[in-house]
């Protein structure tokens, strides 16, 4: 199990001792240990009830081992201090069902026979689903609100972008086929972040010519992103990458492509510097030899 507050990870629990872990040097102020305490009781026995639920519902209707389950509890916290909380169920990676905390009642995310069977055994139960409710509706907010506080240095950080645009390596000749420009973007924090390709200066729009990886995370707690477009060979067009992030203060990085520079721009800086440095090192003979002269 792990907790994650935004998207940077806060927490993590071995199932079989219930200990959570802190892995955020300020997240154990958010509470005391007596919170602390309790939070992993109440971990602990939910944990027993969602075991025993699933087992029933499984053998009840005849499920087949093995399967997955999986549980989200979320809390969401909005500017205008308004709050939200659900808890969301899975089988096998597919939505199954979920609780909405204003109705205290459980809602089925699938409309076959099992789906419908776990909502209603689940919604018998009275006591779970109000302290469910209690959970999601109050402690949850007021401990997310104690952890925002303390984490509010960590939550705010802002890293800028790095972004490079090259092509990858042509087509052999003869081949009708078009050049793939890559626009990679990393470094970056927060998550959110806009990449665009322009050209003749105008945004293209979406389609077979685009393709992005999705923004991947990064080793140092940051995030990559990788952006491509299909052009035709040859001059006609120019063509940039336009990266809009949190950390620039309202403006954008743009990088335009360089046909030159169609093997890009990391290889052509590198073959510049070995020529300057070959020529540095002939001057250097010279004078040396004229010197011995």
């Amino acid at each position: 199990m792990r907790a994650l507050l935004g998207d940077l990870e806060t927490n993590s629990m071995d199932c079989s001792t219930c200990e959570i872990r802190f892995l955020q040097p300020w997240v154990e102020q958010g509470l005391t240990p007596k919170q602390w305490q309790d939070l992993e009781l109440l971990i602990h026995r939910s944990l027993s009830n969602f075991n025993r639920t699933v087992n029933t519902i499984a053998q009840q209707q005849g499920m087949g081992y093995p399967f997955v389950t999986q549980g989200s509890l979320v809390c969401e916290l909005h500017p205008n201090g308004t709050s939200r909380g659900f808890y969301d169920t899975a089988v096998n990676g597919e939505d199954f069902i979920s609780f909405d905390a204003d109705t205290g009642k459980w809602v089925a995310r699938q409309g076959d026979k099992l789906a419908l069977y776990a909502r209603d055994l689940l919604n018998q139960d009275k006591g779970t689903a109000s302290m469910l409710q209690f959970l999601l509706r109050t402690t949850c907010v007021n401990q997310l609100k104690s952890f925002v506080q303390h984490g509010n240095e960590s939550l705010e950080r802002q890293e800028r972008p790095v972004a490079v645009v090259f092509a990858r390596a042509p087509p052999p000749a003869g081949t009708p086929a078009p050049v793939l420009l890559v626009c990679r973007v990393t470094g970056f924090y927060p998550r959110p972040v806009r990449v665009a390709w322009l050209q003749d200066g105008e945004e293209v729009g979406p389609g077979g010519r685009l393709n992005s990886s999705g923004i991947l995370p990064n080793a140092d707690l940051t995030y990559q992103l990788r952006s491509s477009l299909a052009v035709e060979p040859g001059p006609g067009h120019s063509y940039a990458c336009r990266v809009q992030h949190s950390s620039l203060g309202g403006r954008s990085l743009l990088i335009p492509w360089e046909q030159s520079r169609r093997w890009g721009p990391g290889l052509v800086v590198g073959i510049t510097l070995g020529v300057l440095a070959v020529a540095v090192a002939a001057v250097a003979v010279v004078l040396w030899r004229s010197r011995r002269r």
